[in-house]
């Protein structure tokens, strides 16, 4: 049974008959394998052809003229075909029917590589760079020319490629031309053309030319050589710069300075800086290059010893060193570093020492230095008052240096010269006189105001018992306002009358005990009213109030003497003017900084009308000052509770002062195309604000410009304003990302080093990975035949990473050296095997030497010897011949070594050194090789503190020296130097040897320890001597103390009068240093008191009896042996014996006394209001208490009948009344007085008349009788309505039900 699949077929036969018998591939059951053919001519291949369907009516397989058929029916033919005709055809067919065939042909490509292909240049060489020049690239007899593609690479890089369009398929020869233009930077470059079959996508067969290599002619160019450049003198020649020229052939080279020749090898000197033009030639061009070259050079000093300023002078070109670049200076005064002055000020005068330094050395220079200013006062006007007939003593008092010149004058008149006083005899008339003191600075001038006042009549003194109270006895009044006083008297016995006298508001003589005097409006200012009191024998006394007549001032103004702005270091005298205020002695001026007060000033003229006066504030400008508000206040202090404040207006300082650079110092970093100046941390204050301007190698370059890697080096910022000028020197480094700039293919010798094959650049400097089958491996060291490859480079640093692939062809020859390296004493045998791995490709060996040599041996193993090297550059070579005939060789490293004859130590500029100045060490290695292998390394005190190598490749022995530039200091005194010659022979083979010490001897000023101070001592047991104060100098120094400007001994013994400032002055032959401190001379406690002491009730006690002692004593009160709190305020319970008790650290000392304390009179109280029967005896008692005991007098209206008793002492006063009569009816008044007080008592006498009974208490007796009656009645009715029986039914209770209340009696209590 046919399938369904047959059957389709043939359906689709009887549609198609009418259709040309085609067969469509979706119908065509034929399969050839393989489906094509790809084979090298002359090569058989296996051909198969199979069909999917069966009952067909035949199958043939059609192998160029040669049919084969399928016999077997088995749906199958497999034959073998030659490719040895380059036009064979395959074919398979079958019948499906009688009309319908299907067929299927195999694609056949027969190739042939070519028998050579060869590169070479049509133009000939070498190349001109800037030509063009044609290479060929032939490649003989290839088949199929169509399939083939030429490509073209230069040092492994594919940069061209030629595909052929014709369509033949025998061989045939081809040419590919390649179009250069010849330039520098291909000069060696190894062009090579590769043939390429293109035949399947894994069939690609290449055919290699030989490489061309390009030989390239060129004129120079020049590199890194654009400048500018600096070198030190002395020590810079021109063929040290990094000027490198490329050409070829290579060019020659001379220089011109001035359009004269001058030699590369010249040391140059300060003067040869400038432009230098250098020129290189050769056969193609002459190219040139003009630089810029400065010459730097250390710094020194051509100054004066001795200078002498104007106060504000800038200072900055007083000694300017030189130098370049140019120096920075450090100003040192007593030997501390100082901030750089900017203006002089006076306080500046005196020695200093300066210190240049840039980055080539350090130069010093001492000059003592006078700064000159102009006189000055502290008041420019002042007010005295003279009584008429008396001295008076004006004192002028001007400062300056030099010392002024004073001239007097008055209304015109030179009165006096050269004096700073001048003496008024016997003053007559007021006056202005004015003082005029000039030095060649400047001139100042003072007026004083001499006010002459008559003598005043001396008054009778007020009597100190004089019975008078003024209230209030102190009186402080605005001129202008009104005012009271009242004037009372205590006393009513010894009293006739009382008056105020005065120039206004006088009373008159009135017989009254309280008087006041008024004055509506005070109008003078030295106003003194008396109240008088008259005692009845005709005497008087008064007493005068204490007034103070004021005035605020007008207006209070503060301004700036010396103008504004302020510049900063100069002093500058601020005046606050007080105008029209009384009275001045009250007077107090404050002077605020910021709302802080720092500054009073009081003023001692007694006078009570109203003054101008002046307070002047003398303050050194400060940046730090800048923008702060000053004023003053002008206070009058008139009581504890009266202080009246006129305050001026701010006066704002603004302080110009030069540019201070701060953050500044670097060094700095930035990445390359993104960083630039503006964006360092650099701040500058200043004002007015500074102007800045940077600048780069000597040119000026903008602070917004992005820097690149070539930009790294040193940069200096320039900050200017009107008051100076300030700079810094930065170094930046501009940082890059890494990059590779290597070829693809490299081919090393075995056992070379790989550190330098392909090195990427950036900075920092990447650290790089290397990567072999995408795989980390370590670095490698040597390269070594198994290190063929492929590789990839991986380059990193903080801002990146960069790969680079290579291909590594490792050449080796495979000899095998045992040792490899060899070191070997100079005169001592060496010897080195030689073997080979390979015995099929050898033929023998041999060495060759200039001594040891062995010849060719049919060797595989060969000993070179040398029983004694007596060559320094010795070099065998073991070679191996091939069965080719060819030849190999390897060499080795044979280092010839001798240590040193001698290592010595020496001080080029002599010993002993002086602090801070440089001194250079040398170190002297004789006769030692080979010298780039030494290191001489330098030691203070065992410590390591520097090396240095050496780059020459000599192999013979060599003396060389190694320099160690040292600063002296003193902390380096006695330091032990020593230099060691260290030859770096290997792993494990260092050889050492060392110097003799050399010791530093350093000689400096003196330095002063622990003296700082203040240390507090004990009297008589302490001497200056004993003080830690230590002075480190070589020479030792000398000592020398000194007080209050004397010279004093250190070993005297000092007393408690000798505390104060002490001054210690050191020196020796190189400085001169001092330190001032403060000594307390400390005493035990003492007293000095009485023994007896009054004092009042309430008054404080602290001044009772002080004692002395140092520090202050503790003092503890004792009162019968008891200690007791110490009294604050004494009580008349106070008096009696005391001990006191003073104790310091020192010691304890007692002191006993006697303490009476006085108190005003203290009345007892008694009966003020007594009644007395007409004819009856009354007594009044009067009795005080006091201290001193007071004085008891009565005040009353004299009657024969009153007797007046006292008792002794007068403490008690009685006034007896015997047969009392109408006539003595009045006031009595007991008065008590002491020197501390007085005290009345009044008492009020009424004298009745008699009767005979009093009837007041029977009205009463029978009042209450009438009373008590009624109240008896009622209580006996109420308990007669209580008797009987009661029914009692509570309130609450709720059944009715009645509670019999039963009496237990019948209300009679038994």
């Amino acid at each position: 049974m046919l399938s369904l699949r047959m059957l389709g077929i043939l359906m689709l036969m009887f549609l198609l008959c009418d259709a040309d018998s085609l067969c469509p591939d979706s119908i065509n059951p034929l399969r050839l394998d393989p489906p094509e053919v790809i084979g090298k001519y002359g090569d058989t291949v296996l051909v198969n052809c199979s069909s999917s369907e069966e009952y067909l009516d035949g199958m043939v397989l059609k192998l160029g003229n040669t049919n084969h058929n399928d016999d077997d029916d088995e749906n199958f033919i497999s034959e073998s075909l030659s490719l040895s005709d380059w036009s064979v055809k395959a074919e398979c067919r079958i019948n499906l029917n009688e009309t319908v065939e299907c067929s299927r042909e195999l694609g056949i490509t027969i190739y042939k590589t070519p028998d050579t292909v060869t590169l070479y240049g049509v133009d000939g060489a070498p190349m001109v760079e800037g030509a063009e020049y044609t290479l060929d690239c032939h490649v003989n007899n290839v088949a199929p020319v169509q399939k083939l593609t030429v490509i073209w690479y230069r040092d492994n890089e594919m940069f061209s490629t030629e595909t052929f369009n014709e369509n033949t398929v025998t061989p045939v020869n081809v040419s590919s031309s390649l179009r250069v233009t010849a330039d520098r930077h291909h000069n060696g470059a190894l062009f090579r053309c590769e043939a390429e079959l293109h035949l399947g996508p894994e069939l690609n067969l290449t055919t290699a030319s030989l490489s061309y290599p390009a030989v390239v002619h060129y004129g120079p160019l020049i590199k890194n050589c654009s400048g500018p450049f600096s070198g030190l003198e002395d020590e810079f020649r021109l063929d040290m710069l990094p000027c490198h020229i490329d050409g070829n052939p290579p060019p020659t080279v001379q220089w011109y300075y001035q359009n004269m020749e001058i030699g590369a090898d010249e040391l140059l000197k300060r003067q040869d800086s400038g432009e230098y033009t250098v020129v290189f030639k050769n056969a193609i061009r002459r190219s040139h290059s003009s630089i810029d070259i400065t010459i730097e050079y250390r710094p020194s000093f051509a100054c004066n010893d001795h200078y002498e300023v104007k106060e504000g002078d800038f200072s900055q070109t007083l000694c300017e060193p030189e130098g370049l670049p140019r120096p920075n200076i450090t100003w040192l005064k007593d030997g501390e570093v100082i901030p750089t002055p900017q203006r002089w000020t006076r306080h500046d005068s005196g020695s200093y020492s300066l210190r240049a330094t840039n980055k080539h050395g350090t130069a010093t220079h001492a000059l003592d230095l006078d700064v000159l200013y102009a006189p000055e006062l502290k008041h420019t006007v002042d007010y005295i008052t003279v009584v008429e007939g008396e001295n008076a003593t004006l004192t002028c008092g001007a400062r300056g240096n030099p010392p002024p010149v004073f001239t007097w004058t008055c209304k015109g008149m030179n009165i006096s010269a050269s004096t700073t006083n001048l003496t008024i005899t016997e003053a007559t008339i007021s006056a202005t006189y004015s003082c005029t003191a000039t030095n060649h600075i400047g001139t100042i001038t003072k007026e004083i105001h001499v006010r002459v006042v008559r003598r005043n009549i001396p008054e009778a003194p007020a009597e100190r018992d004089c019975p008078l109270i003024l209230t209030p006895a102190e009186v402080v009044v605005r001129f202008g306002d009104p005012v009271s006083v009242n004037c009372s008297t205590a006393s009513t016995t010894d009293f006739l009358g009382m008056s105020w006298e005065a120039s206004a508001g006088g009373t008159g003589f009135e017989d009254k005990s309280s008087l006041t005097w008024t004055v509506e409006k005070v109008d003078e200012w030295d106003i003194k009213p008396q109240c008088y009191m008259t005692r009845r024998n005709g005497k008087q006394c008064f007493m005068t109030p204490d007034i103070t007549v004021y005035k605020t001032p007008d207006t209070v103004t503060l301004s700036g003497v010396d103008g504004a702005p302020m510049v900063e270091g100069a002093e500058y005298t601020l005046d606050c003017h007080v105008n029209n205020v009384a009275p001045v002695q009250k007077l107090t001026v404050i002077w605020y900084r910021d709302n802080e007060m720092f500054s009073t000033e009081t003023f001692n003229e007694n006078t009570v009308t109203p003054v101008n006066v002046s307070s002047s504030l003398r303050v050194t400008a400060d940046r730090h000052r800048n923008g702060e508000l000053f004023r003053c206040e002008a206070e009058l202090q008139l009581g504890p509770e009266l202080n009246l404040t006129t305050a001026s207006l701010s006066y704002p300082a603004v302080v110009h002062y030069g540019p201070l650079i701060k953050n500044c110092s670097g060094p700095f970093s930035g990445l390359e195309d993104e960083f630039r100046l503006d964006m360092l941390p650099c701040h500058i204050d200043g004002n007015p604000p500074p102007t800045v301007q940077w600048y780069y190698q000597n040119m000026e370059i903008g602070a917004d410009e992005l820097l690149k890697r070539q930009d790294s080096g040193e940069y200096t910022v320039v900050f200017k304003n009107a008051i100076g000028r300030n700079h810094s020197s930065i170094d930046i480094t501009i940082e890059y990302r890494p990059s590779f700039a290597c070829n693809d293919h490299y081919e090393v010798k075995e056992g070379d080093f790989s550190q330098t094959l392909c090195e990427p650049e950036g900075l920092p400097r990447p650290n790089i990975t290397w990567l072999k089958d995408g795989e980390v491996i370590p670095t490698p060291q040597r390269w070594t035949r198994h290190d063929s490859g492929s590789y990839s480079l991986r380059a990193t640093n903080k801002h990146g990473t960069a790969t680079h692939a290579l291909y590594l062809d490792v050449l080796y020859c495979p000899l095998i050296l045992t040792p490899a390296e060899v070191v070997v004493r100079f005169g001592d045998p060496v010897s080195v095997n030689c073997s080979t791995a390979s015995t099929t490709d050898f033929l023998g060996m041999g060495w060759e030497a200039s001594a040891g040599g062995t010849g060719f041996e049919d060797k595989s193993f060969l000993t070179w010897t040398v029983e004694k090297v007596d060559e320094w550059d010795i070099k065998p070579q073991c070679y191996m011949t091939r069965r080719n005939g060819k030849q190999c060789f390897m060499t080795p490293d044979i280092t010839v070594y001798k240590t040193p004859d001698t290592v010595t130590l020496s001080g080029v500029d002599g010993a002993p050194m002086v602090e801070g100045a440089e001194y250079t060490l040398d170190c002297h290695v004789n006769n030692v090789a080979p010298v780039q292998k030494l290191t001489v390394i330098w030691y203070r005190d065992n410590e390591k503190f520097s090396t240095e190598t050496f780059d020459e490749k000599t192999v013979t022995p060599v003396s060389v020296s190694s320099s160690l530039r040292v600063t002296a200091d003193r902390h380096r005194n006695g330091a032990l130097f020593r230099c060691e010659a260290e030859l770096h022979l290997g792993p494990e083979l260092n050889l050492t040897t060392a110097s003799l010490s050399y010791p530093a001897v350093v000689l400096y000023g003196p330095l002063i320890k622990n003296c700082s101070g203040p240390p507090s001592v004990l009297e008589d047991e302490f001497r200056l001597d004993m003080l830690p104060c230590h002075a480190d100098g070589n020479p030792p120094p000398t000592v020398q103390w000194y007080y209050q400007n004397t010279e004093i001994g250190a070993d005297k013994l000092l007393r408690r009068q000798d505390s104060g400032k002490y001054t210690a002055v050191f020196k020796n032959d190189f400085g001169r240093n001092q330190s001032s401190i403060d000594i307390t001379i400390e005493y035990g406690p003492s007293f000095t008191c009485n023994d007896y002491y009054e004092v009042r009730e309430d008054g404080s006690s602290q001044t009772t009896c002080e004692p002395e002692g140092l520090p202050r004593p503790n003092i503890i009160w004792l009162k019968d042996g008891e200690v007791i709190p110490t009294p604050q305020r004494w009580t008349r319970h106070d008096s009696g014996n005391y001990s006191l008790r003073a104790t310091n650290k020192h010691g304890t000392a007692t002191h006993a006394l006697y303490l009476d304390v006085l108190y005003a009179p203290v009345l007892q109280e008694g009966n003020d209001t007594p009644d007395v029967v007409l004819g009856e005896n009354v007594t009044f008692p009067c009795s005080a208490e006091g201290n001193p005991p007071p004085e008891i007098q009565w005040n009353y209206k004299y009657m024969p009948n009153t007797k007046l008793t006292e008792t002794t002492g007068r403490r008690q006063r009685n006034i007896t009344i015997t047969g009392a009569t109408s006539t003595n009816t009045g006031v009595y008044i007991c008065t008590a007085t002491n020197e501390f007080g007085t005290m009345t008592r009044a008492v009020t006498l009424v004298v009745k008349e008699k009767s005979g009974r009093n009837p007041s208490k029977l009205i009463w007796l029978l009042l209450l009788l009438l009373l008590f009656i009624p109240i008896i009645y009622l209580i006996v009715r109420c308990r007669q309505k209580k008797r009987g029986e009661y029914n009692f039914v509570p309130s609450r209770a709720t059944d009715g039900s009645d509670i019999p209340l039963t009496p237990t009696s019948n209300g009679v209590k038994t």
